[in-house]
């Protein structure tokens, strides 16, 4: 879920550049869009080809295109602002087992660490409390079950806080439909400003 969540946190940062980006490209072509093709849809065919248009379906496409774009630009800021809130959500749980004690994820280069060396330093971290709890106790009488367990509160708190930060499997399922229409928006391509210019002036 850490790894999970760390992915999701670039993949919102592309996507709101890539929303940025197609907001600034669009500017006021999607108002432009309907007219245009409420004009496309009013002329007959000699009427258009005196606008020099002869492919009136074609041409409605491409004006579509703009539309299908702010669709999929829209889509996507809405998945990023639910994703986004799963994220801060999820981080201010995690921050608070951190400032419990949970080991920190991240490497000296603030780069994620690899499942498996996470893995290990949490293992080597309950060793730790584990040891240094039952050698507090070393010079007298071994504990009682009550004394070891409030020696080891912590970790019993960190365990009990991740069953609920962690209800389910965690998967990339979320993740995978943003990435989807975050490519889709890529891919989508509309006409370049000459040629949109040039049907505006036929309205």
């Amino acid at each position: 879920m850490i790894q999970i969540n760390f992915e999701q946190i670039d993949l919102v940062q592309l996507s709101l550049q890539e929303i940025q980006r197609t907001k600034e490209e669009l500017g006021g072509k999607p108002e432009e869009a309907i007219k245009l093709i409420n004009f496309l849809n009013s002329k007959n065919r000699y009427q258009l080809e005196d606008l020099n248009i002869h492919d009136r379906t074609r041409t409605i496409l491409e004006v579509k295109n703009v539309l299908t774009k702010r669709g999929l630009m829209q889509n996507l800021e809405r998945k990023c602002q639910n994703m986004q809130e799963e994220i801060n959500y999820f981080m201010e749980k995690f921050d608070i087992l951190q400032s419990k004690g949970l080991p920190s994820p991240l490497e000296i280069n603030d780069k994620l660490m690899r499942h498996e060396d996470y893995v290990d330093k949490l293992a080597q971290y309950a060793n730790n409390q584990a040891s240094s709890s039952a050698g507090a106790f070393a010079p007298k009488a071994l504990p009682t079950g009550r004394v070891l367990y409030d020696s080891l509160e912590n970790l019993f708190y960190i365990k009990h806080e991740i069953k609920h930060l962690f209800p389910v499997q965690p998967n990339f399922i979320k993740y995978t439909e943003v990435d989807e229409i975050f490519r889709k928006l890529q891919r989508n391509r509309i006409q370049k400003e000459e040629w949109w210019t040039d049907m505006i002036e036929i309205l």
